[in-house]
């Protein structure tokens, strides 16, 4: 197989290291994030937020999400644990109801394993629902670690998550490549030396993509492979 422009660019081959967000970048999971959080809203006698306003939440991992939640739905910090511990329960149990894959994760998927490139899949999402989000969709056996964001001591953008990853297999991080959707991963990728790719679709908080210093900024997973 030829390598694509992008790593050719990039690495003048194929990376050592590909580390992969999950929400926004892979699946699009906001339907199923949204619907658990209305639903731990109305059991805490609030006003469902609704899907667009908890698609702007997404990103930071499910402790922000539901703090953002709460103050919203203006909750007493006091109440702050009950309503995560809700959050958790509703979610783990409606994991991938309405859940999509984005196009072409999986040839992506597939590519990185024929040429040999170790995978990560690192994410701020709590490490309990990984596996199983990823088990439903057939991909969790492409990725050599599987990190949340309660994984390490810190979580994107701290750089210590793909850090971690890079040392495990004794790789350069300018022969690294970071993927995902969202400023938390572009800091990371940045202070961990990788380079990004920064997809368009994903969940960016109306942070304008152009403006960062991405290695390249894409609208579908396949242009990686072009």
């Amino acid at each position: 197989m030829r390598t694509p422009r992008h790593f050719k660019t990039m690495f003048d081959g194929w990376p050592e290291l590909v580390c992969l967000d999950l929400d926004g970048t892979l699946v699009d999971s906001v339907p199923d994030i949204a619907a658990a959080m209305d639903k731990s809203l109305v059991t805490l006698g609030a006003t469902p937020a609704g899907e667009e306003r908890v698609r702007g939440w997404v990103g930071y991992g499910s402790a922000k999400l539901v703090q953002q939640a709460m103050e919203w739905a203006g909750l007493g910090e006091d109440r702050y644990e009950e309503g995560y511990q809700i959050f958790l329960k509703e979610y783990f149990n409606n994991l991938a109801d309405a859940s999509k894959l984005y196009a072409n994760v999986e040839s992506l998927l597939k590519a990185f394993k024929y040429q040999k490139v170790p995978m990560a899949l690192v994410t701020n999402k709590p490490s309990l629902f990984i596996k199983p989000l990823l088990d439903h969709f057939g991909i969790s056996t492409y990725f050599s670690w599987m990190l949340g964001g309660d994984s390490l001591s810190e979580k994107k953008p701290s750089p210590m998550p793909l850090q971690h990853c890079m040392e495990d297999i004794e790789a350069l991080p300018e022969k690294c490549l970071m993927i995902g959707d969202s400023l938390a991963d572009y800091r990371a990728a940045k202070a961990a030396g990788f380079k990004v790719a920064l997809v368009t679709y994903g969940y960016n908080h109306g942070v304008d993509l152009r403006e960062l210093e991405a290695d390249a900024l894409i609208d579908d997973l396949a242009e990686l492979l072009m």
